[in-house]
């Protein structure tokens, strides 16, 4: 729960356009008082961005009174996968969310229809990178400290290609290559699964070797380790509507497994060349039985006579040149590697 230094990834938190208040913020709990802390939150959202040092456990004991409330501010924010890792310049929700005051019951045709989401996503960027970036990495090749793993404030060689253009002051992305994402269908190369490791400055740039201090580290970094142009840490997406039909394939999910569920962060095989963008929606489908482990049965024609049904959505966080990085905003089942995407028009 141990709030780490911020990697300034995903893209800006200006987009939330909040500003911190001076004054002391109330928090809310279904069925209990209003809680008075001296502590601010951000905005009127109920926000609260985490400073360093933050700690879940910590911040329950502030805003609640009792820090074994942990569990229930972290399922406030499904955004954060793990209650251990905490940035500075995270946004967090504090209050519980609120139901309807009342509740109306929708009959429809299908009990599988469903409506298209409206919600506003805190998304993070979550370690992906496409091919392009990837190419054009810098690494680590040496380093002025004489201990093999390096951390803050080590003084750091890398290498660039020879039509990179580094500038002192200029700040990087270190990471770790963990795996490659391959189609599901074609085996083609999609992207690559990554680790965030820290963040570096440019202190020299005059010689071949470009020298780097290492600001932040959130875990060992090592001679031969990636660098990368710094991207934002976390953002807030909401709808955007789309302009023009799309199809597409989930590719595979950040986490490891083989099924994936709401708020799950998943890899899509279109991007921006397609005509993608922040905030679309991908329509998850399949069609044919219910009970086929493969939708792709010999029997081509048999399949084609189904209609699409729709399984969930996915709202597009960040898109690439040619593949996408896009959380499931909602689904009424499991969510399949393979699953076929569907961007509607005017959607």
């Amino acid at each position: 729960m141990r709030g780490s230094l911020p990697l300034g990834l995903a893209f800006a938190l200006a987009l939330l356009g909040v500003v911190a208040m001076s004054t002391p913020a109330v928090a809310y709990e279904r069925g209990g008082p209003n809680i008075v802390t001296k502590n601010p939150t951000v905005g009127k959202r109920g926000l609260y961005m985490i400073e360093d040092g933050d700690t879940l456990w910590d911040l329950c004991d502030i805003f609640f009174g009792d820090p074994w409330y942990w569990p229930n501010l972290w399922s406030y924010n499904p955004q954060l996968t793990s209650p251990h890792w905490i940035y500075p310049g995270d946004v967090i929700q504090v209050r519980e969310p609120r139901p309807l005051e009342r509740t109306t019951l929708v009959w429809s045709e299908s009990r599988y229809s469903g409506r298209k989401s409206e919600m506003e996503i805190l998304a993070r960027y979550v370690g992906y990178m496409p091919t392009k970036p990837f190419k054009n990495s810098g690494q680590i090749k040496w380093a002025r400290e004489q201990h093999e793993t390096l951390g803050e404030y080590d003084e750091i060689y890398v290498e660039f290609g020879v039509d990179t253009k580094i500038k002192r002051g200029e700040r990087f992305t270190i990471y770790r290559e963990e795996d490659e994402l391959e189609h599901p269908e074609t085996g083609d190369l999609v992207g690559h699964r990554i680790r965030h490791l820290g963040v570096a400055r440019v202190l020299d740039a005059d010689q071949h070797y470009i020298k780097a201090l290492i600001l932040r580290s959130y875990e060992e970094i090592k001679r031969g380790d990636l660098v990368t142009s710094l991207f934002p840490h976390s953002w807030v997406v909401g709808p955007v509507t789309n302009k023009k039909p799309i199809t597409g394939t989930l590719v595979d999910f950040h986490e490891p497994g083989v099924l994936a569920g709401q708020f799950s962060y998943v890899y899509v095989d279109r991007g921006r060349n397609d005509g993608v963008e922040r905030g679309n929606r991908f329509v998850i489908r399949r069609r044919g039985d219910g009970a086929w482990e493969d939708e792709n049965e010999d029997d081509d024609f048999e399949l084609d006579a189904f209609p699409w049904e729709r399984v969930g959505e996915v709202m597009i966080v960040e898109a690439f040149e040619a593949s996408s990085l896009g959380v499931v905003a909602a689904s009424i089942g499991e969510v399949r590697v393979g699953d076929a995407l569907y961007m509607p028009p005017d959607y």
